[in-house]
């Protein structure tokens, strides 16, 4: 039973990856057009990350607890 549904939490953990990857990426371009709101972005771009993360970490716990 476990192995049937373990790709479906790999999936989660994936797409939080590339979620995170897309939201640093944009951030970075963003520093680059106007470096003096480097300051802002990076408070809004840690909170997207934590927001991006949620997801990813449920999809790990859930590993363990179908386990």
């Amino acid at each position: 039973m476990t192995m049937n549904l373990l790709p479906l939490a790999l999936i989660g953990v994936i797409g939080s990856g590339i979620g995170i990857g897309l939201i640093g990426m944009g951030a970075l371009q963003a520093i680059g057009r106007n470096p003096s709101a480097s300051g802002d972005i990076n408070t809004k771009m840690l909170v997207a990350f934590a927001f991006a993360e949620v997801p990813g970490l449920l999809a790990f716990a859930s590993i363990f607890i179908i386990k």
